[in-house]
């Protein structure tokens, strides 16, 4: 038999690895006399773990609504005076997927069998992420496991909201955009072709170079539309996965933070999730390096990842949270930090780190209703130089048409 470990060094480095020892206890012995601090040491995962990974890529998804729902109705249940396993068997009977449901039993019986809630959570890395197995954990450990999961509900529903926020304040200019570039192909492939048609059988009649240009793009789209279409997807696709790739984060997060307005509306969104992670797991008794490492995981930009993990370095060494963060005032700014050093000096961090989240995601649901206002305009812009192009191009040869006319 074997053992999953996740042990961390004196620095703050994560470690995990296997052990062949014959005990769960004979691995923690073996690992503290080797000088980590254990996090955890699960029997056999290595296989659960593939398994849980590619399940998750082939068999389905658990959307970010269910694990809403999951944090909320176990907090209940566990309230009510159910067990976890009592619990999570009601949940199973009530999943409305087939793979959420496939996720619950697994859970259940690993509870039967005796391992910890958290611990069959790591189980499924892609449903359940850090700051869940550690909200879980810590009110495990500490016997507030209802009260960490009404806390961590409360944080994914806040999450959920900014969520929602932001694709909703995105969706109307994806649709005008779509429906400008369809209408766009249709016309420029079933219109111009048969205006310019009229043209070009009369003699001394010269296309301008727009009206070329376009035929030229019209034919093209009209000889080759399955193969045009799939190679545009494809450029899309291929260009969006590029930039997606780790090492590109550096570049494009880089980029994304210097965009006008864009790149506000980011750095509200990275300090709100920071402020919101990190103070739901001070409020679930994780403790404070801890919660920053699982919070260095969850924000998305990468240059706000590194900044926080720098950030647990320095607070290795003593500095405190607010100190740590002075260096990088493009990322946090000085009144946030002002007022974390407050939350440190009184002991109130987590109300305080409370009251940012709230504020920035107000922020960014103001931000985000001012980019709808102003891309309206510019959308409009776009919009009415495509249809102008178009129209030149139709209107030009019969200008020139006439005035040729004019001339005999």
């Amino acid at each position: 038999m074997s053992f999953d470990y996740v042990a961390s060094t004196n620095n703050g480095r994560v470690v995990r690895g296997t052990s062949d020892l014959l005990s769960r206890e004979a691995v923690i012995e073996d690992l503290e006399a080797h000088g980590y601090i254990v996090v955890s040491v699960t029997r056999g995962r290595r296989v659960a773990h593939l398994f849980g990974r590619i399940s998750t890529g082939l068999l389905g998804r658990v959307n970010f609504l269910e694990k809403v729902l999951f944090a909320k109705h176990l907090s209940l249940m566990l309230r009510a005076g159910l067990t976890v396993a009592e619990g999570m068997e009601v949940l199973t009977e009530q999943a409305q997927t087939w793979y959420f449901r496939f996720v619950l039993e697994s859970l259940h019986n690993d509870v039967l069998s005796g391992e910890t809630f958290a611990n069959a959570l790591l189980k499924f890395p892609k449903v359940f992420p850090p700051y869940m197995v550690n909200v879980i954990a810590a009110g495990e450990m500490s016997g507030t496991l209802e009260g960490n999961l009404s806390h961590l509900a409360g944080q994914l529903t806040k999450e959920h909201e900014l969520r929602q926020r932001v694709k909703s304040a995105l969706m109307y200019p994806c649709i005008v955009l779509g429906v400008a570039l369809v209408i766009g192909y249709l016309f420029a492939i079933y219109v111009i072709p048969q205006v310019a048609a009229l043209f070009t059988g009369l003699k001394g009649a010269d296309l301008p170079p727009l009206t070329v240009g376009m035929l030229a793009i019209a034919n093209f789209l009209r000889k080759y539309t399955l193969e045009s279409l799939f190679g545009l997807a494809f450029g899309v696709w291929f260009v969006l996965w590029f930039l997606r790739q780790k090492f590109m984060h550096k570049y494009t997060h880089a980029a994304i933070l210097r965009l006008p307005i864009v790149g506000k509306i980011a750095r509200d969104i990275n300090l709100a999730r920071f402020s919101l992670v990190l103070g739901t797991l001070l409020k679930s008794g994780v403790d404070i390096l801890m919660a920053c490492r699982v919070t260095a995981t969850v924000v998305e930009n990468y240059h706000y990842r590194v900044a926080i993990e720098q950030m647990v370095q320095d607070m290795t060494i003593g500095k405190p949270i607010s100190e740590a963060l002075a260096a990088r005032p493009d990322l946090f700014p000085k009144v946030t930090n002002r007022m974390l050093g407050v939350g440190e000096r009184t002991g109130k961090l987590d109300e305080v780190l409370d009251y940012l989240s709230e504020f920035y995601q107000l922020e960014v649901e103001t931000a985000m209703r001012n980019l709808s206002t102003l891309l309206e305009p510019v959308l409009l812009l776009v919009i009415g130089v495509v249809a102008l192009l178009l129209a030149m191009s139709i209107l030009m040869p019969i200008y020139g048409f006439i005035t040729s006319i004019r001339k005999i």
